[in-house]
């Protein structure tokens, strides 16, 4: 493996600045010192000149004097010129400058606190062996890497410096294709598609012009894909294996430290809400507004209290929860969250308050993936915060009852649900306490349910605003069908199906599969 220019110039030791940049794959065999006004006729071809410019002295400006300097270098097929600055010179004569440009010839300044012997010794003891360079590039690849995890944004700054390193493009894909950070100008969808057909395991490929490796990450229990890309092919077949190692390595590590920081979150952030949920006066709203501050919340902006449950009832996993907290703190969102549901005393898995901002909706959507929803209205006093939980559990239950009902009618999607955008008559049914009216309406619609196809036209009558001939399309039958089946319905109620009272009564009767058949027909309608 040949060392380059662009080796040389990004070894960030060296203190290396481009005033006319070169070929970085242009080729170096050595690197000398001379202070000659014709230093090519002593070195061989494919050096690096470096100069302190001794021979400008009391010549910045002459511009023949420099033209015949650089002439004479690139007939020696000279890589670059490396001028030292802080010894003669503060920067570089204009004339040289301008020689240089003229001739797009290669030249860099040295920062003055950089030895010409460190910059010799790297060129000459990376020609002496390959091995010894690939081991040198290599280990300062591994250092360079290292770096990123004292940064801010650990992942990110990861991401970025192995593209960096590989001259190209890196991407860190989910296991469902969503890029979790990215670096560089790569076809990332491209890349992820190629990687796909490899079936996941580590595999060279060829997108276009770029060259690129992937691999599969497996931590803590979630498959990742790693992929590096790059137009030099020779990078990859040298160190791509190190630095997709070497990155496994880093993101593990990166990982049990997020574990640590979560764990504390959690554990801080179940705390604080417990306390808000048994209740504070208003006069300390201020103190804990100071207090919720860390967790991304703005005092006195709109929070809003969320119920949250698994639909089975069974405690949610902790990757759901961890989830939850890590899309919160990339979206900046104001979030305090308790993995025990406030105990024994609700049906919820999560209780949570969250800022009422524009990336709730996201994170709600997470959230409704996997699990049910239910959101209080908007607030934006602390001491309401009890009654808010309560609102977020009636909401809750009203999401419970939809999600089991869709079940029913695929498509159908009302696993979230906010109480401010609940009609009254699921407000009503959801805060039902006492069983009699459970059995009031089960005995209402009790002969109904002896006939399913009765039941089944009601529902769809019902859905579709009392539309017979909508109604008799969807079910694929005539309109005079659809008319008897409801005659049928009102022998078997004994009352008018045309009667306000009898629809209200029925509509709360059959209210979540009504429901749930609206959203499976505006689902098949997009």
């Amino acid at each position: 493996m040949s060392l380059t220019l662009g080796d040389v110039v990004n070894e960030k030791a060296l203190g290396l600045t481009s005033v006319v940049a070169g070929d970085p794959h242009g080729i170096v065999l050595a690197a000398r010192t001379s202070e000659l006004g014709d230093p090519g006729r002593w070195v061989e071809p494919r050096t690096i000149m470096l100069t302190t410019g001794l021979l400008f002295i009391g010549h910045e400006r002459d511009y023949a004097q420099a033209l015949a300097l650089i002439t004479d270098m690139r007939a020696a097929q000279t890589t670059a010129m490396f001028f030292g600055v802080g010894v003669h010179f503060e920067e570089v004569p204009t004339a040289l400058v301008a020689a240089a440009r003229s001739e797009k010839f290669p030249l860099y300044t040295v920062a003055a606190d950089v030895p010409f012997y460190a910059i010799e010794n790297f060129v000459n003891q990376s020609k002496l062996s390959a091995d010894a360079y690939l081991l040198k590039r290599a280990a300062w690849f591994m250092n360079e890497l290292l770096q990123s995890m004292s940064a801010d944004q650990p992942i990110d700054a990861l991401i970025a410096k192995l593209a960096s390193s590989c001259r190209g493009s890196a991407v860190l894909y989910e296991d469902s294709g969503r890029v979790v950070a990215s670096s560089g100008e790569g076809p990332i969808r491209l890349m992820w598609t190629e990687m796909q057909r490899s079936g996941g395991a580590q595999e060279r490929f060829t997108v276009g012009r770029w060259d690129a490796i992937g691999k599969s990450l497996v931590l803590r229990g979630k498959t990742y894909r790693l992929v590096l890309a790059s137009r030099n092919s020779t990078m990859l077949n040298d160190l791509g294996d190190v630095l997709l190692q070497t990155t496994q390595r880093l993101l593990g590590a990166i990982n049990g430290i997020t574990q640590i920081g979560l764990s504390r979150e959690l554990y801080e952030n179940a705390q604080l809400l417990v306390t808000l949920q048994d209740g504070i006066s208003p006069s300390r709203e201020h103190r804990y507004w100071n207090r919720m501050n860390p967790f991304r919340f703005t005092a006195y902006e709109p929070l809003r209290a969320v119920a949250i449950s698994t639909l089975s009832g069974d405690p949610a996993g902790k990757h759901l929860i961890e989830g939850l907290l890590q899309e919160a703190a990339l979206g900046g969102l104001g979030l305090l969250l308790d993995e025990n549901g406030g105990g024994s005393r609700t049906m919820a898995s999560i209780h949570a308050l969250v800022a009422d901002s524009a990336v709730l909706v996201n994170w709600l959507t997470l959230a409704g993936t996997e699990l049910v929803v239910g959101t209080s209205e908007p607030f934006s006093e602390l001491a309401s915060t009890p009654m808010a939980f309560r609102e977020a559990e009636t909401a809750l239950e009203i999401a419970r009852r939809r999600a089991t009902q869709a079940g029913r009618h695929p498509g159908a999607q009302r696993t979230v649900v906010r109480l401010d955008e609940v009609d009254l008559a699921s407000w009503l049914l959801a805060r039902r306490e006492a069983p009699q009216l459970e059995d009031k309406l089960r005995k209402f619609v009790a002969t109904l349910n002896l006939d399913s196809d009765l039941v089944e036209t009601l529902i769809v009558y019902l859905a579709l605003d009392q539309d017979v001939g909508r109604s008799a399309r969807h079910l694929y039958v005539h309109a005079n069908t659809v008319r008897y089946r409801l005659r049928k319905c009102e022998e078997s109620l004994g009352t008018s199906i045309s009667s306000t009272a009898t629809i209200a009564n029925l509509y709360l009767a059959f209210q979540d599969d009504v429901l749930a058949l609206q959203d499976q027909i505006e689902y098949q309608a997009e």
